[in-house]
């Protein structure tokens, strides 16, 4: 009985030093983190990478091997921030460091939520979206799953109110991300002359030509990026468009 207490024991030590060694490891090496998370589920660098300009990533695209990225084509990149007054993205500052490590331009979106402020809501991007951490400008997130519950003319002084604080936070008006069709029935004619970025998940981009600087296209939601498992979501410039039209954004300083 001795030595079954003293097996049983022994089995019991080496168990909790396996976890706190696996605990340890994980804080002082991270990146290897990428290793096993390619092994369980499938690097995605066996997929051709998708042809695109930028993609745009948040916690659902997991941990990213920015090296990876980083040779392919990719010019940019947009890493959701937060959500509503309160929600930050989990992989946003993990992410948002190895995009600046290995020199990717990158930019950061806010996900409009009708539940709350919109001054509550742009102090939680402003907190967490340093405009000095920014290379791109910022981007406002109008959704229907968002804004469900907003008539059209809150949706509309809520969005302008957000822009305005970005303009005077940021120095520059923010992108406008909506998809086509909601784009058209909720914001055409009253948000035409601020830059624009429209999805469409079809081979053909959705033309604008009341928009003054439309500037990106998102083409899709199924992509395939080197150093990304799964599914990524693909952006293109529209025609004429670089990387410096939507390079931010200038911060105002303090008065």
């Amino acid at each position: 009985m001795k030595k079954l207490s003293h097996f049983l024991s022994f089995v019991l030590i080496a168990a909790f030093l396996l976890v706190v060694g696996i605990a340890v490891h994980d804080v002082f090496f991270p990146d290897d983190q990428l290793l096993l998370s390619a092994i369980l589920n499938g690097s995605s660098s066996r997929e051709p990478s998708s042809v695109c300009d930028g993609i745009d990533v948040s916690h659902h695209q997991g941990l990213i091997d920015w090296e990876a990225v980083s040779a392919t084509k990719v010019q940019f990149v947009f890493l959701k921030a937060t959500e509503g007054s309160t929600h930050v993205d989990r992989r946003f500052a993990r992410n948002l460091r190895g995009a600046r490590r290995v020199g990717i331009p990158v930019g950061a979106y806010h996900f409009l939520n009708a539940k709350s402020t919109i001054a509550s809501q742009f102090a939680n991007f402003y907190e967490h979206a340093s405009p000095s951490e920014l290379d791109l400008l910022p981007v406002v997130d109008v959704e229907w799953s968002g804004v469900r519950g907003w008539s059209t003319q809150q949706l509309h002084d809520s969005l302008s109110l957000f822009v305005r604080l970005v303009e005077e936070y940021y120095g520059c008006q923010p992108l406008i991300y909506a998809d086509e069709k909601f784009f058209y029935r909720h914001l055409k004619g009253h948000f035409d002359s601020y830059p624009l970025f429209i999805a469409r998940y079809q081979k053909q981009q959705p033309q604008l030509p009341f928009a003054r600087r439309y500037y990106l296209w998102q083409s899709s939601e199924k992509g395939h990026v080197a150093g990304i498992s799964g599914h990524v979501d693909l952006d293109m410039f529209t025609p004429g468009t670089t990387i410096e039209d939507i390079r931010g954004p200038h911060p105002v300083p303090p008065q």
